[in-house]
C-alpha cells in the first residue's frame, strides 16, 4: 500500500484531499502544518499516526504539498532532493525563478512532480477537449468569477482557466490585458486577449460579481461548444442544441470532488507513483501555464512572477 505524507492541512486538505486519500488504496502515514497544534487536531480527526515537526521526518512513498503558495518552492525543493514524488498545489511558486528551480530539482532527482490543475480532469472540460481533438477552435472565451477578492487573485484562481486555454489551444503568441484594482496585489478584475497559433482567446476574471461562475465557450467549424462548471455541457450546430447535464445520472450521483476533477487527479497521481507512467498535469507543462500567467499579469499592469 502506498504510504502518503500530507504537508499542509488547511481547508482544501481537510475538505477535499484527506477525505479522498482516506478512501483510496493508500495509507496517510503523517501530516505536517505550520502550527503543530493544527496538524495534531487533523491527525486525531483522520486517525493519522504521525505528526511531522520538520520535513526531515517525512518518511513516505509520496507527499501532497497543500501549503500556502509562498511556501511551495522551499518545501517542494527539499522533498524532491530526497526523491519523494510530489503532488504540489498550484501555483508551483510565486515567481518564475522559484518555479523553474522546483522543476530543476525534480528533473535532477528524476522524481515525479505533478501540479494540481484539477480542471483538466473535470468531466465537463474533458468533454469539451474531446470536441476539439482534431483541431483547436477558432475562438475561446474563458470566464472565472468569484465574489470577494484575495491576494494575487488571478494567480490563485483564474490560473485554472489560463491552463485550460493552453490545454485546448496550445501556446500563446500575443497577449494584451487590462485590470481593475485599488491595490494591485488584490485585483478585482482582469481581462486578457490572447492570440494562440490558430485560436483567438479572451479571459475574463472578476471578483466583484454576484456569485461563482466558471465557463468555457468555444466556437468554430459551424459549432458552439460550451462547458459550464460543474456539470453543464452544450453543443450547438446549425440545426440543433444538445444540452447535457453530466450529473447526477450520467455520473452516478457524483460529488463535487468528481465533478471538478479532484478525485481523478489524486487517483492519477497515486497510479503513477505505484505503476509509473505520465500524469496529465506534469510540472514541465504546468510551468508553461505559469509563464503565460506572468505575461497576462504584466500586460494587465499587475505584479508578475518576477
Amino acid at each position: 500500500m502506498t504510504r502518503v505524507a500530507v504537508i499542509g492541512v488547511g481547508s482544501i486538505a481537510k475538505s477535499v484531499h484527506l477525505p479522498l486519500l482516506m478512501g483510496s488504496e493508500c495509507e496517510v502515514v503523517g501530516v505536517m502544518s505550520r502550527s503543530g497544534t493544527t496538524a495534531e487536531v487533523v491527525a486525531r480527526q483522520f486517525n493519522i499516526p504521525k505528526v511531522y515537526r520538520s520535513l526531515d521526518e517525512v518518511d513516505a512513498d509520496c507527499a501532497f504539498v497543500l501549503t500556502p503558495k509562498d511556501t511551495h518552492a522551499a518545501i517542494a525543493t527539499t522533498l524532491l532532493k530526497r526523491k519523494i514524488p510530489l503532488f504540489l498545489e498550484k501555483p508551483i511558486a510565486t515567481s518564475l525563478k522559484d518555479a523553474e528551480a522546483v522543476l530543476a530539482a525534480a528533473q535532477q532527482a528524476n522524481t515525479l512532480l505533478m501540479i494540481a490543475f484539477n480542471r483538466r480532469y473535470a468531466p465537463v472540460y474533458e468533454a469539451l477537449k474531446r470536441e476539439w481533438a482534431s483541431q483547436p477552435p477558432d475562438v475561446i472565451v474563458a470566464e472565472k468569477h468569484r465574489p470577494g477578492t484575495e491576494y494575487r487573485a488571478t494567480l490563485e484562481n483564474a490560473i485554472h482557466m489560463i491552463d485550460l486555454m493552453r490545454w485546448i489551444c496550445g501556446e500563446a503568441r500575443e497577449v494584451v490585458a487590462a485590470s481593475q484594482f485599488t491595490d494591485p496585489h488584490y485585483e478585482t478584475s482582469c481581462v486578457a486577449h490572447i492570440r494562440f497559433e490558430r485560436t483567438l482567446g479572451t479571459l475574463v476574471a472578476n471578483r466583484t460579481c454576484g456569485q461563482w461562475l466558471e465557463r468555457l465557450e468555444t466556437f468554430g467549424g459551424g459549432r458552439s461548444v460550451i462547458a459550464e462548471a460543474p456539470e453543464r455541457f452544450t453543443i450547438v450546430d446549425g440545426k440543433q442544441v444538445h444540452d447535457t447535464f453530466l450529473t447526477p445520472l450520467a455520473m452516478g450521483w457524483a460529488s463535487t470532488q468528481e465533478r471538478m476533477g479532484f478525485r481523478q487527479e489524486v487517483e492519477d497521481f497515486l497510479r503513477v507513483v505505484k505503476h509509473g507512467g505520465e500524469v496529465r498535469t506534469p510540472a514541465r507543462d504546468a510551468l508553461e501555464t505559469h509563464r503565460l500567467a506572468h505575461r497576462i499579469l504584466e500586460a494587465a499592469g499587475l505584479p508578475g512572477l518576477e
